[in-house]
């Protein structure tokens, strides 16, 4: 018998890592059985037309947002759009779901605001707490993957330990096939790329640490001079901090800002780059670590929340508040090639077991879960 699935994916590609996890979810979905598939999202989203799915088209402005939560809370039924379903799953928050009494599981992603109330305005935390106690309160199942983020939800929502699974979702897997010298070559030339260089793709938010990573790679240099460190991300929220600290440290020669880079080029500088460094002070999963241990580039990155939890033994953990401490962990990656060949094959090696039919097998004994209810 064949279970009629909705699946809500409404992240578009604006949406960066978010967007990256919706597409992960439905490469794992081809891998499932017995489920006749329908996509509610961009039907003109040509990453979902490659799919073969069924699309409906669906949209959720703010708008349509606060309505639907509104009309929750005052106990007022909206039209159920997912009424030809029979189970539903959304790899991002969705609040038409508590207007249907089809069962369905959620991802969510991070609980930042808690950790980092200053980040987010009084409104934005008050948002994101009642939309997830509401979709909580309703949803069989809510998704994360790690089990400091479930960990999070249990001890933040009262939530039952049973509900939350932890499911890893594996990164796209272009970055497995890697590009041949001369396409590497190319690209350095193109981009100026030096040598050798530390590699930090990031936008400039103040979470993401980039002051101390200046801070320890100031020290750093004065050691090995021939070192760069490789910045992307687009000149909004914090840029121009970073790049005054950089002119303020004297790192103008040593420091190149890339801009917003395309995932082909993306993946050369990974495979050009001495070592990854992720100083950030959250993630609950960062895709650049999986996009280096990919190509087997080594990771130095901070030991925090769930970050040990995503590399294991496949990278070298420094402690992102002490410039000390990421400045060692950068010395040790630069000054020993057999400690970052260890770590590089780790990282490929962990990549390599995260495969879409291993992450559809897990979604389909959750889906099996949410039939049963």
């Amino acid at each position: 018998m064949t279970t009629r699935l909705g699946v809500v994916a409404l992240a578009g590609p604006d949406h960066g890592g978010t967007y990256q996890y919706t597409l992960s979810m439905l490469h794992g979905l081809q891998h499932t059985k017995g489920f006749d598939i329908t996509l509610y999202g961009d039907p003109s989203n040509p990453d979902f037309v490659k799919l073969g799915f069924r699309i409906v088209e669906m949209a959720e402005s703010r708008g349509r947002q606060m309505m639907a939560l509104a009309a929750d809370r005052a106990h007022i039924g909206l039209p159920d759009p997912f009424a030809a379903e029979d189970v539903l799953l959304a790899p991002i928050y969705c609040l038409a779901l508590l207007h249907t009494p089809k069962p369905f599981a959620y991802t969510l992603h991070d609980l930042q605001e808690n950790y980092y109330p200053e980040n987010f305005s009084r409104w934005q935390r008050a948002w994101r707490y009642q939309v997830h106690a509401r979709l909580l309160s309703k949803a069989h199942r809510v998704i994360c993957e790690s089990e400091h983020v479930k960990a999070d939800i249990v001890r933040s929502f009262d939530v039952e330990s049973e509900r939350a699974a932890v499911i890893p979702a594996p990164p796209q897997r272009e970055f497995l096939t890697q590009q041949i010298g001369s396409q590497l070559q190319a690209v350095r030339d193109r981009l100026h790329l030096p040598e050798r260089f530390l590699f930090y793709p990031a936008q400039f938010w103040v979470h993401k640490n980039h002051l101390r990573l200046l801070e320890a790679f100031r020290q750093v240099v004065s050691g090995v001079p021939d070192l760069t460190l490789v910045l992307t991300g687009k000149k909004r929220d914090e840029y121009q901090s970073v790049m005054n600290a950089v002119d303020r440290l004297g790192l103008k020669a040593q420091v190149l800002h890339l801009g917003y880079i395309e995932r082909d080029d993306l993946q050369a500088i990974y495979q050009l780059a001495t070592a990854l460094v992720m100083p950030s002070l959250f993630e609950s999963v960062s895709i650049p670590i999986y996009e280096a241990f990919q190509v087997g580039t080594p990771v130095i990155a901070s030991g925090v929340l769930a970050i040990p939890e995503q590399v294991g033994d496949a990278a070298l953990l420094f402690d992102p508040i002490s410039v000390e401490s990421i400045r060692d962990a950068i010395l040790s990656i630069v000054g020993d090639a057999e400690m970052a060949q260890v770590l590089g094959k780790r990282g490929r090696a962990r990549m390599l077991a995260m495969t879409p039919e291993r992450y559809g097998g897990q979604l389909q004994r959750l889906l099996g879960e949410l039939q049963g209810q």
